[in-house]
């Protein structure tokens, strides 16, 4: 078993695949180094700051031949997948949605550091944290997988006493309806999360790690075999859906509907990334020398 300490010594090793899970702000710099490497690039939720970032790392990817996606494991999910079948029969029942409320609200283990005046990581500017981007950000992928690319975005967030959001409430408006997302790192709640269609509805226990999806009938339309189990493999299906593609990628025939994927996979992120920026700079969060990096490309 071989062990680096830096990222130039891991990729001196002969690597299919690298997975980024460092700091928020590292993500841009440490994905270029791996895509410069030859390596296909799994980038942690929040994958990069802003859409100058997003396009100056999925151009590199392309130029360099590789693969690189964000890693919102909760849309590898069978319930979530569930929750998106509902949809889509309504839609094709001539039903439409009317309503969704998405919830995702955590106490973080980091909070009780802020209120005692330090700065940890997350809840930095400097390395670009805050609740939309960490928990937020399943709420949007959520409806714009769901849903679509909405028409108008609204946020509104309460800051913490060290500038990024410690909770907000997202309004993302549709044809005909509004889907509110609510998250926060400082509270905690057992809210459920429901979508609205007239008089039909559904009700999920969550946007991630779905145990649970019924219908407001009360008709179970999915439930997990081990709900609520705390060593659930909850990024199982995100990384085998991964190695599918860079297997394919390195075999350099990638199949007609995993290309599909891939482009499906892209453009999600490529939204939600916009979608992000947009309402962090709504609430006047800038991470710290954002604007610079901006005005330099």
């Amino acid at each position: 078993m071989s062990i680096a300490t830096d990222m130039s010594e891991l990729l001196q090793y002969s690597l299919d695949a690298v997975y980024i899970a460092s700091p928020n702000s590292l993500h841009k710099e440490h994905a270029l180094a791996a895509i410069d490497a030859g390596c296909n690039v799994l980038v942690e939720k929040p994958a990069f700051w802003n859409p100058e970032q997003w396009q100056e790392v999925h151009k590199a990817a392309e130029r360099a031949g590789v693969l690189v996606l964000e890693a919102a494991r909760h849309l590898f999910e069978p319930g979530f997948e569930t929750v998106g079948h509902w949809v889509e029969q309504q839609k094709q029942g001539g039903r439409e949605v009317t309503g969704a409320s998405l919830n995702f609200h955590q106490y973080s283990s980091r909070w009780d550091a802020v209120l005692a005046g330090q700065e940890p990581n997350i809840f930095s500017l400097r390395h670009g944290g805050g609740a939309l981007v960490d928990l937020g950000i399943y709420g949007v992928y959520a409806a714009v997988a769901w849903f679509g690319e909405p028409q108008a975005i609204t946020y509104r967030a309460q800051l913490a006493p060290t500038g990024v959001d410690a909770a907000g409430v997202l309004l993302l408006t549709y044809p005909g309806f509004t889907a509110e997302l609510s998250f926060s790192k400082n509270q905690a709640s057992r809210l459920p999360n429901e979508i609205r269609a007239g008089r039909s509805g559904l009700v999920l226990n969550a946007v991630q790690g779905i145990d649970r999806v019924e219908t407001a009938e009360g008709q179970a339309l999915f439930e997990s075999e081990a709900p609520g189990a705390p060593l659930r493999q909850l990024m199982r299906n995100e990384a085998l859906a991964f190695a599918e593609l860079v297997a394919a990628q390195r075999q350099g025939h990638l199949t007609e509907r995993q290309r599909e994927r891939y482009r499906h996979l892209t453009q999600l992120s490529r939204t939600v990334n916009r979608i992000c920026t947009e309402a962090r700079h709504q609430a006047g969060i800038v991470f710290s020398g954002e604007n610079d990096s901006s005005e330099k490309r």
